[in-house]
């Protein structure tokens, strides 16, 4: 039996992963997420879906980032009305994630006069279609299909979907974690794929080691602090921001850095923070045992959850030193920005960027060493300290990446790997790779492509 995958998102770019699996008695997304980096992608976002949602029986979500979810509520107002499977971690931190970016929306059609593509009621009504499911947890499909959800590692409760028909397999990663993060375990091992989707973000870099991650950010709160300067950190309000939390919270408890007031300046950020407590079943197994002997493993005295907009303002006139954790994770809109403006001209200070940088944000351009931004309508000097810490990203580099490609060959039929999510040059790079070192078939789709399988 035959089936097609259609590379609609996350194909020749990084973000809006959506894919449609096609058996030809059934249609299968997995994820609807938004586009993000340049203004041109972002645009494409408010355009008409490629297919009919209303003929989409299912939507699979790999995890709760907004470049995997973000459009959800706008296919439920295009007319899906199917079901939509996820696991109870993923449900639980999607939920106020998509009301923040409607809060957004909204913000940016009172500046700039842009609709939104979805409003509060498409939210309320995707949950009504929601069911969380668990691990391994087979769900039954149309045309003798079935899928169950496999843990990617990558943030509290991600997860690969596999499906399966007539003994054969087909298994689209999301995003795989780097087994770095301190509260999570690690990436589940594959066996008997005939094919894999799979992800690319840094599918040509390898990282520095990530043992070393915690004296690194060590280092850069001690020296920050001796110069009397803030330490900002633009975080992912899901999975970093709460790694991070875990960890300045180890050092000060430790007695590692000086106590200086730390200020999470993220209201979706206190929001999914308080979600992981509830869902103890997704981290690793040490972490889950302290959560459920009720222990909060993200609160410390130095920790101030800064709430409002002029709470928010007020930080920076605070001339001490002090940390700053704050959205979104590339520099680039929320209220990282206005501290941006305010701290980058100053040497004293220092940016640490944690994370991936999409090309055409802010973050992607400190990191390569700008020396002026355009912020607010004005020129601001960069004179702050860039650091990078990348021992924190949430995704496999591209040793682990290979790897990964390589154990699930050794353990199954391995066909064929389409390699997606990745700038052009990350995901052609491993696909090369993957040809030249395992001897299997890699192929690099681009965004509207199609490609047949013996499903």
């Amino acid at each position: 039996m035959q089936s097609k995958i259609f590379f609609y998102g996350g194909a020749g770019a990084v973000t809006g992963a959506n894919f449609l699996l096609d058996t030809g008695g059934g249609k299968f997304l997995v994820d609807c997420g938004l586009r993000q980096g340049m203004q041109k992608d972002e645009d494409t976002n408010a355009k008409p879906f490629a297919y009919n949602p209303a003929e989409v029986s299912h939507l699979f979500v790999t995890h709760a980032h907004i470049d995997h979810v973000g459009r959800i509520p706008k296919l439920v107002r295009d007319g899906f009305k199917g079901k939509i499977i996820s696991t109870h971690a993923t449900r639980a931190i999607a939920e106020p994630l998509l009301y923040d970016a409607f809060e957004r929306m909204r913000y940016m059609q009172r500046t700039s006069g842009e609709t939104p593509i979805f409003d509060a009621h498409d939210i309320a009504e995707s949950f009504k279609l929601w069911e969380a499911r668990t691990y391994h947890e087979p769900v039954a499909l149309p045309d003798g299909a079935s899928a169950e959800l496999l843990d990617a590692g990558h943030i509290l409760g991600s997860a690969m979907i596999q499906f399966a028909r007539a003994s054969r397999t087909a298994v689209f990663t999301g995003d795989l974690g780097g087994g770095n993060s301190p509260l999570l375990p690690k990436v589940e091992d594959l066996s008997g794929v005939n094919y894999l989707i799979m992800e690319s973000v840094y599918g040509d870099r390898t990282r520095p080691e990530d043992k070393d991650r915690r004296d690194m950010l060590e280092d850069v709160i001690e020296d920050t602090i001796a110069r009397g300067g803030t330490l900002l950190i633009p975080a992912f309000s899901t999975e970093r921001t709460q790694d991070l939390l875990y960890e300045i919270r180890t050092l000060m408890v430790e007695r590692r850095v000086p106590s200086v007031p730390v200020y999470l300046d993220s209201p979706l950020a206190e929001q999914i923070t308080a979600s992981y407590l509830k869902e103890p079943d997704y981290f690793a197994p040490a972490i889950a045992a302290r959560v459920r002997k009720g222990e909060n493993i993200f609160a410390f005295p130095e920790l101030h959850f800064v709430r409002t907009q002029e709470e928010s303002n007020s930080i920076r006139k605070d001339s001490g030193p002090k940390i700053i954790l704050a959205g979104s994770g590339m520099g680039q809109g929320g209220r990282v920005v206005a501290h941006e403006e305010h701290l980058l001209p100053d040497a004293r200070n220092t940016v640490l960027l944690v994370g991936y940088q999409a090309a055409g944000t802010l973050g992607r351009m400190l990191f390569e060493g700008v020396k002026k931004l355009r912020l607010y309508n004005r020129d601001i000097a960069v004179k702050a300290h860039i650091g990078a810490i990348y021992g924190y990203s949430a995704h496999m580099d591209g040793e682990a990446l290979l790897e990964f490609a390589n154990k699930t060959k050794a353990a199954s039929a391995l066909e064929q790997v389409f390699v997606v999510e990745g700038e052009p040059a990350a995901s052609s790079f491993l696909a090369q790779r993957i040809r030249d070192y395992l001897g299997t078939k890699a192929t690099t789709p681009e965004a509207g492509d199609s490609a047949t399988i013996e499903l």
